[in-house]
Order: structure tokens, then sequence, then C-alpha cells
């Protein structure tokens, strides 16, 4: 009896083995986006609130990852990342008439300097279990070792004389610049998702903090004067920086194709319930959207939209849709209405409850207010993401982005957060 446990032990162990070799444990990703670096001023003595600062200063963010699972919720990563990191000191004057003299308005002189050192970095990702048949929630920590091979200068920037005078009450200064290690140590935490396209291909979004713990450069003022006082103060960053990155994430030498896998790397035991495909060749929907945004100055501004149509293809609709607003934000002409209809095309990414999807339509109409009424012609995009709520109904969040034609002269594109509902049949 203990043989044959002993037998179907180690046959169990193959055989999970060989399921979990379906996908590689390896996966490689890339992703990019914008970053916010932060500094830090320090001076000899109190400095007079707003008269000198050290801003934080927006670039951008790449990171390069190699992963590894070690279980079904738990990867080893490993990369290299950089973010454009910008170190300056910013101070404020007060602009004078050149000729009497009079106040009549603020400026600042900046003075700065960027750099990119490359940070080299390993961690472990926790991945959630799969949500909706393509979710993945990530979070994770680095220890990050920074290589910063730079020799900068600081860039100043003032503003101009005017008939050889300063335009008000400049706080000169001068600045030099200065490596004060060339290498330093950062710990970073990620939060994140990742959206699986297939079983080996996924979109992932993150939130990244390095937080910096060695001097990578540094600032100084060699004469600073304010208000008649001297300061000696130094601006330096360590490195630290906050970024939202978009990527893209690609499993290495799989071996085989047409199993379904948990989060990573784990076959799902037992029998796969029947998939549920939504948005298919022949399925009609109808529905509507819209959104109603107060103002703290006074009025309101109110749109709706009604849609449907039929999906010629998977995931791929065309349709029309009817566009309603109202407003009494202007003053003068409220309440103004428009209304707009068009044909419509919407693209659904997948086919499951969750499916992120973008529509596009062009839409005439009229505008009317208090004294006129013209025609109305504009182009909407719309990128959003649907829920499934029932096997019929599903629901709707999206950003409408809408683009005026007619009028020529009003050719600013406006915004409009979505919340709506669907219906869908065969």
């Amino acid at each position: 009896m203990k043989k044959t446990l002993l037998i179907l032990s180690v046959l169990l162990v193959l055989i999970t083995a060989e399921r979990a070799s379906a996908q590689s444990p390896w996966r490689l990703g890339v992703s990019l986006g914008p970053s916010l670096s932060y500094n830090t001023l320090y001076s000899d003595k109190p400095l007079p609130n707003g008269k000198f600062e050290a801003p934080d200063r927006f670039g951008a963010s790449y990171d390069l990852t190699l992963e590894r699972s070690l279980t079904p919720n738990f990867s080893l990563r490993m990369g290299v990342r950089t973010a454009n990191l910008k170190v300056g000191t910013r101070t404020k004057f007060i602009a004078r008439d050149s000729v009497t003299r009079a106040v009549n308005g603020w400026g600042r002189n900046d003075g700065y300097t960027q750099f990119s050192p490359a940070n080299l970095n390993v961690g472990v990702t926790y991945n959630s279990k799969l949500l909706w048949r393509r979710l993945i929630l990530t979070a994770g920590a680095d220890v990050n070792y920074i290589v910063n091979r730079y020799d900068g200068y600081v860039r100043e920037q003032n503003d101009p004389k005017v008939d050889g005078q300063w335009p008000g009450d400049v706080y000169q200064y001068e600045l030099e610049s200065a490596h004060t290690r060339n290498n330093g140590l950062a710990l970073s935490f990620r939060t994140g998702l990742d959206y699986k396209l297939s079983q080996y291909k996924s979109l992932t979004v993150n939130v990244l903090y390095s937080q910096g713990f060695r001097d990578l450069f540094r600032i100084s003022t060699k004469e600073l004067e304010l208000n008649g006082v001297n300061y000696q103060a130094d601006v330096v960053s360590k490195g630290s920086y906050l970024a939202l990155q978009v990527g893209y994430k690609q499993s290495l030498n799989w071996k085989r194709a047409g199993n379904y896998m948990s989060p990573y790397n784990m076959p799902v035991v037992g029998k796969r319930t029947g998939n549920r495909p939504d948005f298919q060749a022949g399925s009609i929907i109808a529905g509507f959207s819209g959104v109603a945004i107060p103002y703290q100055t006074g009025g309101t501004f109110a749109n709706v939209a009604a849609r449907g149509g039929l999906f010629v293809a998977d995931r791929f609709l065309i349709g029309a849709v009817g566009f309603g607003a109202y407003s009494t934000i202007t003053p003068i002409e409220s309440p103004l209405t428009g209304w707009a209809v068009g044909p419509m095309v919407r693209y659904h990414i997948s086919t499951t409850a969750f499916s992120p999807f973008v529509e596009a339509s062009y839409l005439m109409g009229q505008e009317s207010g208090q004294t006129y009424r013209r025609g109305w012609q504009f182009v909407a995009l719309m990128p959003g993401v649907s829920f499934r709520l029932t096997r019929q109904l599903k629901a709707d969040v999206g950003l409408y982005m809408l683009r005026p034609t007619y009028p020529i002269s009003e050719n600013a594109v406006i915004s409009l957060p979505q919340l709506g509902l669907h219906y869908s049949w065969r």
C-alpha cells in the first residue's frame, strides 16, 4: 500500500511539472510614461516663504524588466530603469514698470540641470488571482543601485532687462553644480495591474515611487540675497521620483499552446467553466450614456447620448448615435442647448466580461442660445471599458472627447466623462 501511494505521488508530481511547463516562467516587459522628480532644499537659515524654492519637475521614465515566476503568485523581478531627473531653483520677484516703477505683476527666475541615471534593480512582485478572466493585480518592491555617470552644468534663465534695468526687484544669485556621489541606492515600490491579451501577452499599467538615499547631484548658491539678508542654500537630488508607466509583457519560450493558465505559470485545477463571449457577430446593442456636472462658479452642464448598432464581426460594431447637451454656465446666452446625430463605429478589444473599447462618430446637428441658432458638427472619440452586469446588460465607463468641425473657430477639444448602460441580444 505504501509503495502504491509513493508511485502515485511521483506520477502526480511529474504530471504537474509537465502541465506547468506549458508556459515558460520567464516574462520580458517594457514600459514608459511621465515622471515627477523630487528635490530637497537645504539652507543655513529659514528662507522667506515663496521667495526661493526647489520645485519638483516633470520628465519621462523608462523601464525594461525580466520576471521569473517562483510560485503562481510571486515572481522575481530584475531590470534597468531610468527617469529624467530635473534639479533646480526658482526665485520670485516683483515686476515694475520701467518708467513709473509701479508694481505691475510678479515673475520668476529659474536655474536648473537635468540628468538620467541608470537604476539597476532586483525585487519581488505579488500577482493576484485572475479577475474577470483578464486582470491581474500586482504589487512589489525593488532595491536599486543607481549608476550616475553625468557631468552637468546649471542652465540659468532670467527675464531680460528693460532700458538697461531689471524690470523689478530681482533677487540675484549665482549657482554652481557639483556631484557629491556618482552612485547611490534607492528603494522602489510598485503597484498596478496587468491586462491579459492572450495566454502569453499582457498590457500593464504601473505606479512607481523610488526613494533615493544618497545625494546624486547638488546645486549651491554662491550668493543669495533676499530682503537684504544673505543666505547659503543647496538643492539636492537623491534620485527620488514618482512615475506612471504603461507597457507590454511577453512570456518567453513557451512549449505548448492551448492550456488555460491562472495568473502566471500555474494550470487551473479542475474543469474550466464555459466562456460566455460577448460582442459577437450578429449581436445587437442599444443603450445610453451621460453626465451632469455642476460648477462652483454657478451653472450646470449635462449631456446624454443614445446609441445602437449591429456587430458585423466579432468585437466590431457599426451603428448610429444621437447626442444632446444642455448648459446654464454661459451667463449671457444660457440656457444653451444642442443636439446632433450621426454614424458610429465601435471596437472592443475582447469578448470577455471586462472589455476595453474605443468608439468614434461624426455628428451633425444644431446649437441654440437665447439669441441665436446655428449648425453644429463635430468629431467624437470615446475610449472606455464595458463591464458585464448580467448576460445581456453591461455598464459602460468612458471619456467623450468632442472636437467641433463647425463653427471652425471653436476647435478646442471638449472632454466629458460618461457613465452608461447598454443591452445586447442576438
